[in-house]
């Protein structure tokens, strides 16, 4: 699972959402590129009106170098700088950038 994230075919530059030129090295043209992993730098819990569980709203960085996405949690994480998978989720239509805990690695 992953997500498609933009990478330009001059600079190697990673941009999310597709943008029509690379804000790096203002190049034109580029590729789609899948990211599915991701470190998370914060995040924010809204609760919903009907007693259904809250939403989980993160900012996270793809790894290994960028960008900064904004994704929708499965569940809230415990500490920033969790690993997470990264996957596009069907919403209306669109695919939607969600992000679940990934295993921790062993020390």
């Amino acid at each position: 699972m992953s997500v498609n994230v933009s990478l330009c075919s001059s600079c190697g530059h990673l941009v999310y959402p597709v943008r029509l030129w690379c804000p790096a090295c203002g190049h034109g043209q580029a590729r789609a590129a899948a990211v599915e992993q991701a470190e998370l730098l914060a995040w924010t819990e809204l609760p919903s009106r009907d007693g259904a569980p809250a939403a989980v709203i993160a900012t996270v960085r793809a790894l290994p170098a960028g960008p900064v996405l904004v994704v929708r949690l499965e569940e809230p994480p415990t500490h920033a700088g969790q690993l997470l998978s990264l996957f596009e989720r069907d919403t209306d239509g669109r695919p939607l950038p969600w992000a679940r805990l990934a295993a921790e690695p062993r020390s």
